[in-house]
């Protein structure tokens, strides 16, 4: 099968998951499809220690890994997310050790902190990509919205216009502008609340 290279683009709290789940977007490097994986709290936070490049006083699990395989003379090659079963994305990572290539079961989310750590590649099957990949949104239409006649003192969108907005959204799996008007929301529900006391 075809594999995609992927990389990593965004991460976000899900605005249609619980309170825990965030999203984890890939896109394509040398094209335009993403792919939204939802992924929980623990997960979330291991890529982002990752992406923000923070600093631990002691390995946490993913560093505990990466420095395992670097002690006993192994690599992690890449990670390539390879099947999606009844709304579960699966994934596998490639380990060499002593000239030998393994492949070894993971969850995507774990893979993708691992191959982040490892700076390792990320593949998507191409068919996975068919079944669950979203084209890419031109960066009109993740402007912010338009100014409407309803709009607050400042000129930003109002509240109904948002909530309006993110519906759309939602409703067209647009995780990343969900996110962001989301975002908004809760910055004007903060303002609304300052200016009332």
């Amino acid at each position: 099968m075809a594999k995609v290279e992927m990389e990593v683009v965004g991460l976000s709290r899900s605005p249609t998951e619980p309170y825990n789940a965030f999203v984890i977007m890939l896109r394509e490097r040398y094209g335009s499809r993403r792919l939204p994986i939802v992924i929980g709290f623990p997960e979330a936070h291991a890529i982002n220690v990752e992406l923000e490049n923070l600093k631990h006083p002691r390995p946490l699990t993913h560093d505990l890994f990466i420095n395992t395989l670097r002690e006993i003379g192994a690599s992690l090659i890449e990670v390539t997310i390879d099947k999606l079963q009844d709304s579960t994305f699966f994934a596998h990572l490639l380990v060499e050790s002593g000239g030998r290539e393994v492949e070894v079961d993971c969850r995507p989310s774990d893979g993708i902190a691992l191959a982040l750590r490892a700076r390792a590649p990320i593949y998507c099957e191409e068919e996975v990509l068919v079944q669950a990949g979203q084209p890419s949104v031109e960066e009109e239409e993740e402007s912010p919205p338009a100014r409407s006649s309803r709009s607050t003192r400042r000129g930003s969108p109002s509240r109904e216009e948002l909530e309006r907005l993110l519906e759309e959204a939602l409703a067209k799996e647009d995780y990343e502008l969900a996110a962001r008007i989301r975002d908004e929301l809760r910055k004007l529900k903060r303002s609304e609340e300052e200016t009332d006391n």
